[in-house]
């Protein structure tokens, strides 16, 4: 079974992502063709942490822990310690790529999160931790 999940990607954080990228890169070069370098590392980090949770954004299930895992920044949730999963629908920051997200809400917090494969990550979940209260209408089936 495979235990990581990408995040699913819609339209609108495609288009969002790939604008910010472009703008970035222009700014590097207008900045390198004027001289004025000044804030080029500003722009070169940006850059590099956008592409970065672009690529690595995905959720793995391993050793009864969800690992949520976007660019540099990592979360580490035990399943056991998850109450409820729900749909949520939201443009808030996030380890997700689209704005079809599922709340996973657990004692110390809750986390957003886009599973491509939707309906075999929950029910790996579900068969970990059986408590899990999950109200995700309408899931996307798996491909």
């Amino acid at each position: 079974m495979n235990n990581r999940y990408k995040s699913d990607k819609d339209v609108f954080f495609f288009t969002l992502n790939w604008a910010t990228i472009v703008v970035l890169l222009i700014l590097v070069w207008m900045a390198l063709t004027t001289g004025s370098v000044l804030f080029i590392p500003v722009w070169l980090i940006i850059l590099m942490f956008v592409v970065s949770t672009w690529f690595v954004t995905n959720y793995e299930i391993q050793n009864n822990h969800l690992r949520v895992r976007s660019g540099i920044l990592n979360w580490n949730i035990p399943i056991d310690k998850i109450e409820r999963i729900g749909r949520k629908r939201s443009m808030n920051s996030g380890p997700a790529h689209s704005r079809d997200r599922l709340e996973i809400v657990y004692s110390g917090g809750s986390i957003l999160i886009s599973p491509e494969r939707e309906e075999q990550f929950l029910k790996q979940l579900k068969s970990i931790n059986r408590k899990i209260v999950v109200d995700v209408p309408n899931v996307k089936k798996d491909a």
